[in-house]
């Protein structure tokens, strides 16, 4: 395989739009005029770190993607498009290739997105996976920054799931006994996290202040909590799990390996309390999981998260470090 045989093999298929130029060219043309903003951003995924060589080519195509979707769907806003690089070794023959490029047409139709561009290079070290995606919007996007004074603070979905999957697939032999279901649903869940298109809209109509949940529950609330420069108080009884991650986390007896574990792909978000029955009547109509879990404090220059009994929420030995 050489870059142009894959390029216009397995890529150029998905990139039929004109804003692509097809890529038979080394940019791409993309008319803004409609929209105010465009909006983007970039993630990478590389194995040995977000993925094991062994791994669904399928899955880490629909990771790749899915975790960029989970950054814009935070900001309130649709996505458009994506550009991907793709780094590979001469360990990656053509069936894996295949296997990757179907995962990103199948992803595509699900998220309607669109293939604008990108780069195809060898890699002797790592294979690598970077996508920008981009999204085009007339409406500002909901910052990190922006919580206020007596908001209240939700979670969307799970919480774990991904986390403990990943330590099941680490231990492979552990003394908790799972069922069969269960275990596949924890194990799936990191494979292929789930962000849900829905949540833009309930980020764009109610949140003062918003990200997703990639280094953990309770890390990222710091994180939102030190952009907005407000304490924060959660109540940890309230985190919502799934019934799988349940069964694990009291045979477990650590809650931090879900609150703290990572790649949960969810939503935070600040919202004002007399918003409280229009975000559960919109939960309810369609068919989300909203949970309110704290509440925003005062302000502060030194931010810190606090528990339902006033305890200051530390770090983990579970806490998710890129480095």
């Amino acid at each position: 395989m050489d870059e142009r045989y894959i390029i216009q093999k397995y890529f150029a298929p998905l990139a039929k739009n004109d804003e692509s130029l097809n890529l038979k060219d080394d940019v791409s043309q993309i008319d803004i005029t409609s929209h105010r903003n465009l909006i983007t951003n970039q993630d990478s995924l590389v194995m040995g770190t977000h993925f094991f060589p062994d791994d669904n080519p399928e899955c880490i195509a629909k990771k790749a993607i899915r975790v960029n979707v989970s950054d814009i769907i935070s900001k309130g806003v649709i996505p458009y498009g994506y550009f991907l690089s793709f780094g590979i070794n001469s360990n990656i023959n053509e069936n894996w290739v295949r296997s990757f490029t179907n995962g990103l047409i199948q992803d595509q139709k699900y998220y309607n997105l669109k293939l604008l561009g990108g780069d195809t290079i060898f890699s002797p070290n790592v294979v690598f996976i970077s996508i920008n995606m981009i999204s085009l919007s007339n409406d500002k996007i909901i910052s990190r920054s922006t919580a206020m004074i007596d908001d209240d603070i939700y979670v969307t979905g799970t919480i774990g799931d991904s986390a403990i999957g990943l330590h099941i697939l680490k231990e492979k032999i552990t003394k908790i006994k799972l069922s069969d279901l269960n275990r596949n649903t924890l194990i799936n869940r990191y494979y292929l996290p789930e962000p849900n298109i829905k949540y833009s809209e309930l980020i764009h109509r109610f949140a003062t202040s918003a990200m997703d949940t990639t280094d953990g529950l309770l890390n990222d609330l710091k994180n939102l909590s030190i952009r907005s420069r407000k304490d924060f108080s959660i109540n940890l009884d309230r985190i919502p799990y799934s019934d799988a991650t349940r069964e694990f986390l009291i045979q477990f007896d650590d809650y931090d390996i879900a609150n703290f574990g990572g790649d949960d792909y969810q939503c935070i978000f600040s919202a004002k309390k007399a918003d409280r029955k229009l975000i559960s009547d919109f939960a309810l109509e369609q068919n989300i999981q909203v949970t309110k879990i704290g509440g925003v404090l005062q302000e502060s220059i030194n931010p810190i998260v606090s528990d339902q009994n006033n305890n200051l929420i530390g770090s983990s030995n579970f806490t998710f470090k890129h480095f």
